[in-house]
């Protein structure tokens, strides 16, 4: 048998540049940290000295056993792979963190931090488990350890420790005592019959507080990072830079209008400044995003806050933001969503074994930029971590100015919960919160008061567009309406643009199909949540350039529900098949978006599929299809400033009749234990198909490719890469994708991602089998029949996926 390594050799992680990684240092590093980041914080016990002490004692044992003989070799490259070193940190753990609370009389006061701390460094490399996992119970081959070693170095910075034997039978005997001394921590949990939901949930936040310290410590003494974030020179700086772009972009009546909304905003904040809370609402197109932004540089400016995050719903908001974000304040964006993930399969564990903990991952993972643009799925990931690793993106939270784009999107089951996580984690890290929308979900339910309102009511005199409703149609009638109101548009001299935006992408498709008999098809687009993202930007592009070079000529988007936010486009008139009231109006806002000529229309009509089948009900609940039917019958016509006041009652009358409060039992459910709820469970969007991506090689015109996105362009350009065909055999490449670099690897993922579309594992399996998802995670569709260069996969599948959007 080998002989022990002396844990005073005993190493981290290899050896890099002649420089020694060694174990007790690491220890030792995420030890201070740990302590030091607790200490900084505002909460009852940064200044207890026992509880430091306890965080610190478990960012010494976390790591451990990697005093273990095997994992020693492992790490020195002298045999492959090396013992889970996790649940024996644990265990260690709970051995001499019980002792250590038992001495000075602490047990009772601190018993749930110790269970805490056990199951995080159990988790640390991994998911978050529930409390009554107890896979790390007794583990531990002590024998392959040098204990004396181990011993002689807690003593000296845990002293107190002197007197408990840390030998290889004191802790096998431990084991026995050990399931009563969790039973007695667990006790603390219990909240009785009447619990306060918002305490549970500033216990859990601040338990996912010690696990950030605990994960940031570890990862970050790898690969130390500067703290970033902007000075009062900077806001002051990107504020004017934020009144430049102003006055250069938007036609003079609503730049006018937008000037006059954002110092009004602005006064309303100057006279209640303190609030953590607050609600932004403006009406479509009155510039809110920028509004925004001035609001995080006046609070940079005036208390000092140093970053901003923004957050959004879907992609394509998320991206637009971006690109306005650095055009208007002249600063960098580190984008975090789905596109910009690394396609890692290695464990964290492996990672930080091997020293890959680096710092442009993990900047990437912890936010370390002073401008964040993320997905409301990694927002939530913050406030409920589903890994360890997930915890990091709290590390530089602290002093942000949060702005949440388009709220009412989050489904109404998870809406409480959300805000109820929201409230804790911006007390904790001092974060000022800003919800950006026009048709503001209620907050009664969720928070423990109302947040401040900053409002802006449409200009009176301006009244952009009017709500008309009309019959029921299919997709014939549909088409014959639009052909017959472009003809009127024209013999009026006014605007020719048009759009149907329909419930679900077979009524899309359907309606399209009409229209592309008798117009030409420079003249109509369809877009869609099956085409791929590269795709649906170009349509999206050619809109734009059509609107710009042709006004006098007829235009005619078919949609679904994706141009409804996040889209900049205007038309002169759009059919709208009926929805639910906050669809209604985020259609609505797409009407003559810049307030230019005459009043825009939406006309809103029942849409039945051959004549018979009513969609509505595939996307939207039937009790909230009831309640906007309630309020639109009270008059045939709706203008823009009536609907703000119509979408206020919407939502009272909503939440009245379910306030979506059961849900926040997953709130206690947590705090006694059941942690999963939430950071597995908890979904944005409530309940969704399960679905599987499929990569498109699509081949476009070389005209076409005046309308990429310059973003893809200058990717392209940095790798090398300008058709699908080669993108995707790189990917297959794994020799290819290890050799590029951490920003290089991200940039190809972005790349990549750009001809991925997501679909119903049904259609999936349709599409390219199930085998190729054994192969590859990413399969590629090679026949040219199923993705049409103008319909994408709607062609494929008219029929059976009716809630895909």
């Amino acid at each position: 048998m080998s002989r022990l390594i002396p844990f005073a050799q005993c190493i981290a992680r290899p050896d890099e540049q002649g420089r020694t990684h060694l174990l007790k240092d690491h220890l030792l590093g995420v030890k201070e940290a740990v302590e030091q980041r607790l200490k900084s914080q505002c909460c009852p016990y940064c200044h207890d000295r026992i509880f430091i002490r306890l965080a610190g004692l478990a960012g010494v044992c976390h790591d451990m056993a990697k005093a273990h003989r095997k994992w020693q070799s492992y790490i020195r490259g002298e045999n492959k792979g090396g013992p889970n070193h996790a649940p024996e940190g644990a265990f260690l753990f709970s051995y001499l963190g019980f002792h250590l609370l038992q001495q000075e009389s602490k047990w009772s006061s601190y018993a749930v931090f110790w269970l805490w701390l056990t199951r995080d460094i159990a988790d640390h490399h991994g998911a978050l488990k529930h409390l009554d996992e107890k896979h790390w119970i007794g583990a531990g081959a002590w024998e392959e350890m040098d204990l004396p070693g181990i011993t002689k170095f807690i003593e000296q910075i845990y002293p107190e420790l002197r007197q408990v034997p840390i030998t290889a039978e004191a802790l096998d005997q431990w084991i026995d005592r050990l399931y009563d001394v969790l039973q007695e921590a667990s006790d603390g949990l219990d909240l009785g019959y009447s619990p306060d939901y918002g305490k549970a949930m500033a216990q859990l936040t601040f338990w996912r507080e010690l696990t950030t310290a605990l994960i940031a410590g570890d990862r970050f003494h790898v690969a130390p990072m500067e703290r970033v974030g902007f000075s009062q020179e900077d806001h002051i700086r990107h504020d004017r830079a934020l009144d430049e772009f102003c006055r250069n972009n938007g036609e003079q009546v609503m730049a006018d209008i937008r000037s006059q909304a954002q110092r009004q905003v602005l006064n309303q904040l100057a006279r209640d400044p303190q609030r953590r809370i607050y609600t932004l609402e403006m009406p479509t197109g009155y510039g809110k995003t920028i509004t925004a932004l001035k609001i995080a540089a006046w609070l940079g400016r005036e208390q000092g806050y140093e970053r901003i995050i923004y957050v959004a719903p879907y992609l394509s908001i998320l991206e637009q933001t971006s690109g306005v974000m650095e055009k208007a304040m002249g600063a960098s964006v580190l984008e975090h969503h789905s596109l910009a993930v690394l396609e890692e399969k290695q464990k964290d564990e492996d990672r930080e074994e091997e020293g890959q903990f680096h710092s442009g991952q993990l900047m990437m993972e912890a936010w370390a930029n002073p401008v964040i643009c993320t997905s409301f799925q990694q927002w939530s990931k913050a406030l409920f971590p589903g890994k360890a690793q997930d915890t990091l993106r709290r590390a530089y939270l602290h002093n942000s100015v949060v702005i949440i784009d388009e709220p009412q999107i989050f489904a109404p089951e998870s809406w409480n919960v959300f805000l109820c996580g929201l409230e804790s984690v911006a007390q904790l890290y001092n974060l000022r919160i800003f919800f950006l929308s026009a048709t503001m979900p209620p907050f009664d339910y969720g928070l423990s008061e109302q947040p401040g309102c900053l409002a802006v009511n449409p200009v009176q005199q301006i009244e952009r567009y009017q709500v008309e409703q009309k019959r029921k149609m299919d997709e014939q009638g549909v088409a014959d309406y639009l052909l017959k109101r472009s003809e009127i548009l024209a013999a009026d001299e006014r605007g020719l643009s048009q759009a149907a935006i329909l419930n679900t992408i077979a009524d899309a498709y359907l309606v399209y199909k009409q229209l592309a008999a008798r117009v030409e098809p420079s003249q109509l687009k369809l877009l869609h949540g099956m085409m791929i993202p590269l795709h649906k930007r170009v349509e999206i592009e050619k809109i734009r350039h059509f609107q710009a070079e042709n006004k006098r000529e007829g235009q005619y988007v078919v949609s679904t529900q994706i141009i409804e936010a996040g889209v900049d486009l205007s038309f002169d008139h759009i059919m709208r098949a009926l929805p639910i009231l906050p669809s209604l109006i985020q259609a609505a806002g797409r009407v003559n978006r810049n307030g230019s000529g005459r009043r825009g229309i939406l006309t809103l009509m029942t849409f039945l599929r051959g004549g018979e089948k009513n969609t509505r009900g595939f996307i939207y609940p039937s009790e909230l299809q009831k309640l906007t039917d309630e309020l639109l019958q009270k008059q045939d016509v709706w203008l823009e400033s009536e609907l703000l006041e119509l979408i206020k009652e919407y939502y009272r009358r909503m939440f009245a009749r379910n306030s979506y409060e059961t849900g926040k039992q997953a709130i206690i459910d947590a705090y006694e234990g059941n942690w999963p709820l939430l950071g597995q469970q908890f979904k944005p969007f409530g309940e969704d198909y399960f679905k599987l991506p499929v990569f498109v090689p699509w081949q476009t015109e070389e005209e076409e490719q005046a309308y990429f996105p310059q973003r893809f362009v200058e990717l392209q350009e940095r790798l090398g890469l300008y058709e699908a065909e080669d993108v995707y055999a790189c990917y297959e490449d794994r020799d290819y994708y290890s050799r590029l670099s951490f920003k290089g690897r991200k940039e190809f993922m972005i790349l990549l991602n750009h001809y991925v579309v997501n679909v119903p594992a049904k259609l999936a399996f349709s599409l390219v089998g199930k085998e190729l998802y054994l192969k590859n995670r990413i399969p590629c569709l090679w026949s040219g029949n199923d993705y049409d260069p103008v319909a994408g996969l709607a062609k494929r599948a008219v029929e059976g996926f009716d809630a895909i959007i």
